[in-house]
């Protein structure tokens, strides 16, 4: 009689345990985040929201922000030209909060230059997850502002400030990335390959530049590609501002699951980022069984 109480304590457990699991959402009145262009036009306003899939009328649901050509120039006259930049801020960003766990998703909109891929990277270089990001133009633009939006916003809604070296760092990485897409024609190997690298970086706690350096020829290898001692450096001076930030390897391929699954296909070897996500998992999970499982039987 015992053995068959402790099995339905255990089955009962078992079942919360699963329920617990469903339903950690995003707190429940988190307003998604819109953040944008200050210089649109009332019809430029009214495609990126179309676009968005947002009426005028919806706003109210929202916590509106503004993006403007002050803080583009402000983050990115160090790596593009003031023409590149424009006076003119036009890229908008929403976000939507995301469950625990969903990782961080990026979809685009009129945006011709800045990958799904680049975005994401740097984004999470900047410290965003869990969360579903959104970018449009009322036209065809590169994008590479809209960066700024998506943290900015992304520290409105958890309520923090935008944390500048992490935001510098990140607007590196999606420059340096851009021109090494540009340079091989292929923005995606461009893309895998920095995230290898940093994935690298940041798992075997990689600081000097020799020892960057060697990632990054070992990379140049594995994926087959040549760069030129310029783009070697670029890569090195941001792996090395990347070294410093606070981020979490671990997180990285639960944030960013397509990416890394992609490097995993290759043969890379991601193996110790894999290991941790499970079985930290699985330790989570069967501790809170037994720990419900105690509450019923103890």
């Amino acid at each position: 009689m015992k053995s068959i109480k402790k099995l339905t304590a255990l089955v009962l457990a078992f079942t919360l345990v699963l329920g617990m699991g469903v339903t950690a959402q995003a707190a429940e009145g988190d307003k998604p985040i819109l953040a944008l262009g200050a210089d649109l036009s009332a019809d430029q306003r009214a495609t990126v929201l179309g676009l968005l899939g947002i009426s005028e009328s919806d706003l109210s649901d929202y916590d509106v922000i503004s993006i403007t050509n002050a803080e583009e120039h402000q983050y990115l006259d160090s790596y593009l030209s003031s023409s590149v930049i424009g006076t003119h801020a036009l890229s908008s960003v929403l976000i939507r909060p995301a469950d625990e766990g969903e990782g961080l998703n990026v979809t685009t909109y009129n945006i011709s230059y800045c990958t799904i891929d680049m975005y994401t990277n740097a984004l999470l270089t900047a410290g965003l997850q869990d969360a579903n990001v959104y970018v449009a133009a009322p036209s065809n633009i590169s994008g590479t502002s809209a960066l700024i939006g998506a943290v900015k916003g992304y520290a409105e809604m958890n309520g923090s400030k935008v944390d500048e070296q992490a935001l510098e760092t990140a607007v590196n990485e999606l420059v340096v990335t851009g021109d090494l897409g540009t340079s091989l024609g292929d923005s995606e190997t461009a893309s895998d390959m920095v995230a290898y690298i940093k994935q690298q970086i940041l798992e075997n706690n990689v600081s000097s530049d020799a020892d960057i350096e060697k990632i990054i020829r070992d990379a140049m290898e594995k994926f087959d590609i040549k760069l030129s001692d310029d783009q070697i450096q670029q890569l090195i001076d941001l792996m090395h501002k990347i070294s410093k930030l606070d981020i979490d390897v671990d997180a990285l391929a639960k944030q960013a699951g397509e990416i890394y699954n992609k490097l995993k296909d290759m043969g890379l070897d991601l193996s110790k980022v894999d290991t941790k996500q499970v079985g930290n998992f699985i330790t989570r999970f069967f501790d809170r069984i037994m720990s419900l499982v105690n509450q019923f039987i103890g």
